[in-house]
């Protein structure tokens, strides 16, 4: 499936196989956070320039770099992802972050893999916070695809983590704003951020990721 004012997303995968509300423009100030690494999980399709994640790839960048370390490794085979090659790689990333702590922020398919990555894996000290950008919740209807889909309670094992956000516009044509709210249910104390016009791909950015992002740093 791709969106072409935004590719994003599935292409490649056979389907069945606290609330806030804002505007993704507003602006929000708050104090830098300096000395942290975030590392961005980009989501299928093409990463071309205007294309798939570039956007907040971009947006990220420019509003915590340098003063913080913005990873953005390219996953493998983006156009038809599997769950095995990616999971490879972020593994990796994480293992060579050490016990250095990691903010991760991941986009649709990206957010997905971490989320799926993180519940199967026993507590990792270095998560510092997960912030979740129109992220799948594989196993729904028309959304059943084994490889990607969730252990059963799979919430149980992400307890651990001390920040968890899920963002995501009510008009998504790739990725419905209802995955956000069976996310919601499961994970009651996770922050929930839902926006009105900003469709899969963030063109403007998301200013209450950057406040999230920075008043995690901060405890």
């Amino acid at each position: 499936m791709h969106d072409s004012h935004g590719t994003a997303c599935y292409g490649g995968i056979a389907m069945n196989d606290g609330v806030v509300s804002a505007s993704a423009g507003e602006l929000i100030a708050v104090p830098e956070a300096t000395g942290i690494d975030i590392l961005f999980l980009h989501c299928a399709g093409p990463q071309g320039n205007g294309e798939g994640s570039n956007f907040l790839t971009q947006y990220l960048r420019a509003h915590f770099e340098p003063h913080c370390k913005v990873l953005i490794p390219p996953l493998p085979d983006p156009e038809a992802p599997h769950y095995k090659p990616w999971k490879k790689t972020l593994e990796r990333l994480l293992r060579e972050r050490g016990d250095r702590q990691v903010y991760i922020v991941a986009h649709s398919m990206g957010a997905s893999v971490a989320l799926k990555y993180l519940s199967e894996k026993p507590p990792m000290k270095a998560i510092a916070g997960l912030f979740l950008i129109g992220t799948v919740y594989w196993g729904l209807e028309n959304w059943k695809v084994r490889e990607f889909s969730f252990e059963r309670n799979f919430q149980r094992h992400l307890e651990y983590i001390p920040n968890i956000f899920f963002y995501h516009s009510k008009d998504d044509a790739v990725v419905p704003v209802s995955h956000m709210w069976h996310f919601a249910e499961a994970l009651p104390n996770a922050g929930i951020r839902e926006f009105e016009h900003e469709g899969h791909l963030y063109e403007k950015g998301i200013p209450q990721l950057v406040a999230d992002i920075k008043s995690a740093t901060r405890g």
